[in-house]
């Protein structure tokens, strides 16, 4: 037992220490340039996921606060008129999307990071081995609790399937001067958001990120061998990502790491023989893969 939380501790430590596998960075990102870009691709992510109907929910969601607020207050006219201003927006939305089951009024994003590298991954993986074929489950779990490079997007959506009754009822409960029973409905409501969370490991978004870079590199109005050991540095670094990846269990029994791993050999290969023409193909087939490879890991099982 205490050889093998030493192992784990071992590892973790070497983690920490980062890099000593990790190519040396001769890319131009710094790592919070990296962390920037990282976010704004997340963001940007958050908000192609709004809809059209997005801004009407949350207003319907702060005119619930206010109907509630209303009622603390005693004002019950004003509360019944702002409820059935609620209610008509609400049947306005069905209406005009019958099939609408929920619409995204916010999100939040959680980042959990540990600094390792594969070889690293590997150590810790083997422990954790050892430590379940000798029945130490909890040393096992603790370990793989923290093994993990990724961004948690929690997003709270409108379920229009129950809220729009909850509404009503308040509003049959306000005509039977029920006022508490009616708060305590809108209280429950807003309290009964559905809550659908993401994972997107941040690796694979890190060598999204290279990709685009050596992209904005082929398009720089130097020349194409002047740029030839920036581009090898890009390339290296988001293949090194996607190890990182693999190796921490993102979608590890997926083919496509094996598939991106051979158009980057293949890239690289036409960049040290300074084929520009071949180089620009291949890397727009490389960024329109893993963007593609990004996405549907996003949505593979991810959501809770």
């Amino acid at each position: 037992m205490k050889k093998l939380i030493a192992l784990l501790l071992v590892g973790f430590a070497w983690g920490v220490t980062l890099a000593q596998n990790q190519p040396v960075n001769k890319t131009g990102i710094s790592n919070r340039d990296m962390q920037e870009r990282v976010q704004k691709n997340v963001n940007a992510g958050i908000e192609a996921a709004k809809t059209t109907e997005t801004d009407k929910a949350i207003e319907i969601l702060n005119q619930t606060q206010d109907v509630i607020s209303l009622i603390a207050q005693k004002k019950k006219d004003e509360a019944q008129k702002k409820l059935a201003n609620i209610i008509g927006k609400l049947e306005i939305l069905l209406a005009q999307n019958p099939d609408l089951a929920v619409i995204p009024v916010s999100a939040t994003t959680e980042v959990h990071d540990v600094v390792t590298d594969p070889k690293t991954v590997d150590d810790i993986m083997k422990a954790v081995r050892e430590a379940i074929d000798k029945g130490y489950y909890q040393t096992a779990k603790w370990a793989l609790n923290d093994l993990s490079s990724e961004i948690v997007v929690k997003t709270a959506y409108l379920p229009m399937a129950t809220y729009p009754d909850a509404m009503k009822l308040a509003a049959k409960l306000m005509g039977q001067d029920k006022t508490k029973e009616a708060a305590a409905v809108l209280v429950q409501a807003l309290n009964t958001l559905v809550i659908r969370q993401e994972v997107i490991p941040l690796p694979v978004l890190r060598a999204e990120e290279y990709v685009k870079e050596a992209l904005k590199v082929m398009d720089n109005d130097k020349k194409f061998k002047e740029n030839k050991t920036q581009l090898l540095a890009l390339i290296d670094a988001a293949d090194y990502q996607l190890t990182l990846a693999e190796k921490m269990g993102y979608g590890k029994k997926d083919k496509e790491y094996k598939d991106l791993h051979d158009v980057i050999k293949s890239l690289k290969s036409h960049i040290e023989k300074e084929r520009e023409k071949r180089t620009r193909k291949v890397l727009n087939k490389l960024s329109d893969e893993l963007k593609a490879f990004k996405e549907r890991l996003f949505t593979k099982t991810n959501k809770k």
